[in-house]
């Protein structure tokens, strides 16, 4: 299951909508433009989780941009020379020269899956090939699903998160900042 964060902002603004604003009273009128902010800012979030990463690649690449400008007035003495040069070689390093458009992504995993079932449904029509991919199949489902147990630990429903590797690790495992 990919992680639709949208679709629970959803959820929770129809939640606040049809129980909580029901129970405020007309004349609770800061607490009447307080949830009104909150809707609002939900709708807010919503519309820029999409487009989050791509945010922060174009200021990674101005701020890089700026940096070289700044970096050709800088004297060789100058303290923020050196800091200056490598906080651009980081970001020159590590961030893509653009975002991938989310819609983009989410459709060709879509289109992945949809490939994938087929090819299941297929080769496992035979009994001696669906040996053969039955062990790919469960080590898929065990990694995918302690994926998605860690991206919902949060609820408080695992049974035990604290067998769950950090989130970093799964999604990131060839970074070198690993973080819980």
């Amino acid at each position: 299951m990919a992680p639709d964060t949208r679709l629970r902002l959803a959820a929770i603004r129809k939640a606040l909508e049809d129980i909580i604003v029901p129970l405020i009273p007309a004349e609770a009128a800061f607490a009447q433009e307080q949830l009104g902010l909150i809707l609002r800012s939900i709708d807010i979030v919503r519309d820029q989780i999409p487009h989050e990463e791509a945010f922060l690649i174009h200021d990674a690449h101005a701020f890089a941009a700026l940096g070289r400008a700044l970096g050709q007035h800088a004297a060789p003495h100058d303290t923020c020379a050196a800091p200056l040069r490598e906080a651009i070689a980081r970001v020159e390093a590590i961030c893509p020269a653009q975002a991938l458009r989310r819609s983009e992504l989410e459709q060709a995993v879509g289109t992945m899956r949809a490939c994938i079932e087929q090819a299941v449904e297929e080769i496992g029509a035979d009994a001696a090939r669906l040996a053969a991919i039955a062990p790919l199949i469960l080590s898929y489902t065990e990694t995918q699903t302690l994926l998605e147990r860690r991206w919902v630990v949060g609820t408080g429903f695992d049974p035990a998160p604290e067998t769950l590797p950090a989130l970093d690790g799964i999604l990131y495992p060839a970074s070198t900042e690993i973080t819980a």
